[in-house]
């Protein structure tokens, strides 16, 4: 994955922040745990998050709920105005589990959400995290090639960079997101504005279309919505300029 250490990747961190609440497994292959903590996370119920976490043995969950558990204490460190042990705690968490099991895409990815929330409160951070939080995309990707959430982020990754986007890496990211999960309705957001960029807008009308389509998931009611949102606003514009041609 291309790295540019340029103040302007801080855009790739703050969509980061915006899409890492949705980056949960589907809701059909979760378990309870799992999926009360994505509810929490993206309906915004801090008190309640932080109160479930508290009842949790971490030592009895499964890998995966282990690493959803660490992304919990990391989100709620980046909107829910807890105190900086919240972020310790997940980073150390992350870095124990990634020294057990190595291989393992979650806690990869766990540990790629820790450290780019880390630069969300201190743009200063991105210059010195950038490697590992590519590093950690890239072994998610690795060890996790049936999952859609590190290649999608992979994907926004090398779409967003300002200067230098790689829009051919970035569509072969966010391809294998949208193949690994064709439901997540901002992939096809991110996928239909990467069209855009190359000028294919037909394309981009088609994926916008079928977006549309998608039911709204209850559990994330306000990220689908705002996605569909961005959609039906780019909708009019993508429509003439694929009548142009």
């Amino acid at each position: 994955m291309k790295i540019v250490k340029d103040r302007k990747l801080l855009i790739f961190f703050a969509l980061l922040i915006v899409f890492s609440g949705s980056l949960f497994s589907n809701s059909k292959q979760m378990s309870d745990v799992s999926y009360k903590i994505q509810y929490m996370i993206g309906n915004r119920q801090a008190k309640e998050l932080i109160q479930f976490l508290g009842l949790l043995d971490f030592e009895k969950l499964s890998l995966i709920e282990k690493a959803d558990y660490i992304i919990a204490l990391s989100e709620l460190y980046s909107w829910a105005g807890v105190d900086y042990s919240y972020s310790e705690k997940a980073y150390k968490l992350a870095d124990d589990m990634l020294r057990k099991y190595p291989e393992f895409w979650k806690f990869h990815y766990a540990m790629a959400v820790v450290l780019s929330h880390r630069v969300q409160k201190n743009n200063l951070l991105a210059l010195t995290l950038v490697n590992k939080i590519d590093y950690h995309l890239e072994q998610a990707m690795k060890f996790g090639p049936n999952e859609w959430e590190p290649f999608f982020l992979a994907g926004v990754r090398n779409l967003e960079v300002p200067l230098f986007p790689n829009l051919s890496l970035a569509e072969q990211y966010l391809k294998k997101a949208l193949n690994n999960n064709p439901e997540h309705i901002f992939t096809y957001l991110m996928y239909g504005k990467l069209l855009e960029k190359k000028g294919q807008f037909c394309d981009a009308l088609n994926i916008y279309k079928t977006a549309l389509l998608l039911p709204v998931r209850p559990e994330w009611k306000v990220v689908d919505e705002d996605a569909k949102n961005e959609i039906v606003k780019r909708l009019s514009e993508v429509e003439k300029k694929c009548t142009k041609k």
